[in-house]
């Protein structure tokens, strides 16, 4: 089984003189997991240096070792719990040797480091060419067994692969608390909040003849603020507030916040929110997937587009910019080529698909997921959508949904050019790419913004 462990290292050898000042003036930043960061691993799992001694100085003259313990501590739910389950004592302590000497590398190269990982038989195992590391480091003064210090330049990260005859194992792990702290990759959604009592929320004909929709609507500053927020968010990083379609009956619709506490440097994506509170309705609820489905539509939707608008494809004229009216489509399907960087060219080439709006005609491409589980056409999807405004009279041409979706794309791209600014889109971000989100019918939109769109451009 091939894996990957995200963790940080634990070094007891970093905090002689921390321990009775842990967090303040001794704290090196290294070593130890503290602040905010120190949540993002919610269940938290150790595995454990059992080596009896460590290694000499990776660039000592003379044959030293650091004092104290190495661990590596990670969230057990972001791992297959067998794959660290099945490692022997001796192939755990491989890992440690390799993780040592690639901490505390000092004044070796890269080079150096991967050729005695590959030569030498300490660190058995290891896959070759797998060792790669920040360019950023941090000094950290560490305790040696002779009761010195000394100080040692670290790698605020670094990974490398292990393989056993069972699985492959690769380990990103970080020593800096900074650096940890702001590039740890996973988010987790520790709580569900609904802005209403559950079993009310799930009957919305009885909730709308009591009266209370305008309470509803109005539930984020509301009966959020009247739940003890505090001790829910004591242990995390974060509350974030996820809106989403509320279905009354067929006439009326509103939109009401889910507040979702979660521990991980980022806000959970559109994505991961959806899953969170699919999973606590379908837990806490009597009804039906079905019936949840047709009351919160799009907390079931499964569906995503990645739409990539052409920022940089325009005149300026008496202060207001003109997007081209006329495209080379081999030119587009190049770009579409170098943009959508983590999408097969056969899936491109086959699912590719171009459209305007009513905001600015700007021309934005769009792909599907892949992992859709039944919609890869937005034409498909809306087949009666024109670039209207809503106030041109062929806007009455489009049916209700195409309506609804070119009424959504048109505010999202003034959003994205910086036109207009408005709380109803939620923002996400997939990889390091940002993107403000909408849903409409059985599908997710996500709309690059303008400042991923110049960092995909400048890196292709």
């Amino acid at each position: 089984m091939d894996q990957k462990i995200y963790g940080f290292i634990l070094d007891s050898s970093a905090i002689s003189k921390a321990k009775l000042d842990i967090g303040h003036a001794y704290d090196q930043g290294a070593g130890v997991l503290l602040g905010e960061a120190a949540n993002y691993l919610v269940n938290k799992a150790y595995l454990k240096d059992t080596r009896d001694e460590r290694l000499t100085f990776a660039s000592s003259a003379q044959t030293d070792t650091l004092d104290g313990n190495l661990e590596i501590v990670y969230d057990v739910n972001r791992v297959e719990s067998t794959t660290v389950a099945n490692l022997t004592t001796e192939q755990q302590s491989i890992i440690f040797n390799i993780v040592e000497r690639c901490c505390t590398k000092n004044t070796l190269t890269n080079a150096q480091i991967e050729e005695e990982l590959t030569t030498d038989n300490l660190y058995q195992g290891y896959v070759p060419e797998s060792y790669h590391t920040s360019s950023e480091y941090i000094t950290v003064q560490l305790r040696t067994s002779q009761q010195n210090t000394a100080n040692f330049k670290m790698s605020n990260w670094f990974e490398f692969t292990f393989r056993t005859v069972e699985d492959t194992l690769t380990f990103k792990l970080w020593i800096s608390n900074q650096a940890f702290a702001s590039q740890y990759p996973f988010v987790t959604i520790t709580n569900v909040i609904p802005p209403y009592d559950l079993n009310k929320l799930t009957d919305p004909g009885t909730l709308s003849k009591l009266g209370n929709l305008t309470v509803l609507e109005a539930s984020s500053s509301y009966i959020f603020n009247k739940t003890n927020l505090e001790l829910i968010s004591k242990d995390q990083n974060g509350i974030y507030t996820f809106n989403t379609k509320y279905v009354i009956d067929t006439r009326t619709v509103i939109y009401i916040p889910f507040a979702l506490p979660y521990c991980g440097a980022k806000v959970p994506s559109s994505l991961e929110s959806r899953r969170a509170i699919r999973a606590y309705l379908n837990e806490n609820s009597t009804l039906s997937n079905a019936e949840l489905e047709a009351i919160f539509p799009e907390v079931y939707i499964d569906n995503r587009f990645y739409l990539i608008p052409i920022y940089d494809d325009y005149l300026s004229r008496a202060g207001k910019d003109f997007y081209a009216s006329i495209w080379n489509p081999q030119q587009l399907i190049d770009r579409a080529h170098l943009l959508y960087t983590d999408v097969e060219d056969e899936f491109i080439d086959e699912r590719l698909e171009l459209l305007t709006n009513a905001q600015n005609k700007m021309l934005t491409l769009a792909i599907p997921d892949p992992n859709n589980s039944e919609v890869f056409s937005i034409k498909a999807e809306f087949p009666t959508y024109q670039d209207y405004a809503t106030t041109d009279a062929g806007f009455r041409y489009m049916d209700a949904e195409a309506q609804e979706f070119g009424a959504k794309l048109a505010r999202a791209i003034a959003i994205v050019n910086g036109l207009a600014s408005s709380n109803e889109f939620t923002t996400t971000t997939v990889g390091d790419l940002n993107y403000i989100a909408f849903s409409q019918g059985k599908a997710e939109y996500l709309i690059l913004d303008k400042d991923s769109f110049n960092r995909v451009v400048e890196a292709t």
